[in-house]
């Protein structure tokens, strides 16, 4: 079973780190002199930023969430570990004879 759990975590981060590259590649690049415009009082609307000073959201919240699902499976698969173990030991309890 764990090693089940980890396969798939593997394909998420696989899945999650080639996402986040295509993205990156996919983006169409400005020339490097273009500069935002100037305002007067420090604040540029992001629709006048050029393309290379806007993130796109989607591999970061795909990151985010590959991220948090790894983290609850592993979490769960701790949890099953531990509670084979103390199964364990309560059956090696239950049917010890006592003295």
């Amino acid at each position: 079973m764990l090693k089940r759990v980890l396969r798939v975590l593997g394909l998420v981060l696989a899945l999650t780190a080639t996402s986040g590259i295509g993205a990156a590649a996919a983006q169409p690049s400005s020339p490097p002199s273009a500069a935002p415009p100037a305002a007067t009082d420090g604040f540029v609307p992001v629709t006048d930023l050029p393309p290379v000073e806007q993130l796109p959201a989607a591999p970061l919240v795909l990151g985010a969430y590959a991220f948090i699902w790894v983290a609850v499976l592993v979490y769960v698969a701790l949890l099953w570990r531990r509670l084979a173990a103390v199964q364990k030991d309560l059956d090696a309890l239950t049917h010890t004879p006592p003295r």
